[in-house]
């Protein structure tokens, strides 16, 4: 374990962050960075597994090789940004906007999608099983080679592609959505 560990009651100062992360340290998981200007941040291989990340500005950024599981990204601008094959297990991307977003060969598995706007966004490769993409928008996606299985459809349905013989009885977590 690094000797930085960010906890979520800890605001991490975007200076810091950026001046750590230049000195070598990858690890910021925890870190309670809510509505942080993340725009074209070169930060490739971090650890921001379990941060809080609501509403952030990381558009154009760069978090390529990153761990981000846990996450919250809710309602966070993702437009551009490059998450080739970063892990997003049970990240929540409820409402972010992820168009134009390469997220090839990225592990979505169990992340909750929900309003995503995923418009042109690509995810050649990218695991999606168990993951929730109701109401998400994925017009012009390239979903080329992408794994489904026990995964909600932006119209409800389950998509289960990849599943071999595996029954979707797990419950998926959601939001509860505005009727």
């Amino acid at each position: 374990m690094s000797k930085h560990q960010f906890w979520k009651t800890e605001v991490l100062e975007l200076k810091e962050l950026k001046k750590l992360f230049n000195l070598g340290e990858r690890n910021f998981s925890h870190a309670a960075l809510q509505n942080a200007n993340l725009q074209k941040a070169e930060l490739t291989g971090i650890n921001l597994s379990d941060a809080n990340l609501y509403q952030a500005n990381l558009r154009k950024a760069h978090l390529d090789l990153a761990f981000l599981n846990n996450g919250v990204f809710y309602g966070a601008d993702m437009r551009e940004i490059n998450l080739y094959r970063a892990s997003l297990i049970e990240a929540d991307l409820f409402n972010a906007n992820l168009c134009k977003a390469n997220l090839n060969h990225a592990n979505l598995s169990g992340a909750n999608l929900q309003n995503a706007n995923l418009h042109r966004a690509q995810l050649v490769w990218a695991n999606l099983r168990h993951a929730n993409l109701k109401n998400a928008r994925l017009d012009r996606a390239n979903l080329e080679g992408a794994k489904f299985c026990c995964t909600i459809m932006p119209d409800g349905s389950i998509r289960n592609d990849e599943c071999s013989h595996y029954q979707c009885s797990i419950p998926q977590k959601s939001r509860p959505t505005a009727n």
